[in-house]
């Protein structure tokens, strides 16, 4: 065995690419775990009681899922507009729960 074999091979940008979109998807399961964890945590129409969820959520997102896609953004293992989709993503996915708890946020209808 030559120690050229041994030696792992760079990855190309169409792999580093393709590995990027794979870990955005393991991502987005784990955000609608969490989310589906939140529904089931709250009644529908919960209301103001229950808007700490939303907080919680929003938290786990900023917290642990933010610094991801930008490291992920900055190794270039995903661009510009994939991130932004993504954490557009789970931004819906809490106001998703707070209109499920029925939370008004104070925008006129």
């Amino acid at each position: 065995m030559s120690l050229k074999s041994a030696m792992p091979s760079r990855l190309s940008p169409e792999d580093i690419r393709r590995h990027g979109a794979e870990e955005l998807g393991t991502l987005r399961g784990m955000v609608l775990t969490w989310r589906k964890d939140y529904f089931l945590s709250a009644p529908a129409r919960g209301g103001q009681d229950f808007l700490f969820l939303c907080q919680d959520f929003s938290y786990e997102i900023e917290e642990y899922i933010y610094p991801y896609v930008r490291r992920m953004l900055g190794t270039e293992h995903i661009d510009q507009d994939q991130a932004s989709e993504f954490m557009d993503f789970c931004h819906r996915q809490v106001l998703e729960l707070r209109d499920y708890l029925d939370i008004d946020d104070g925008s006129p209808d």
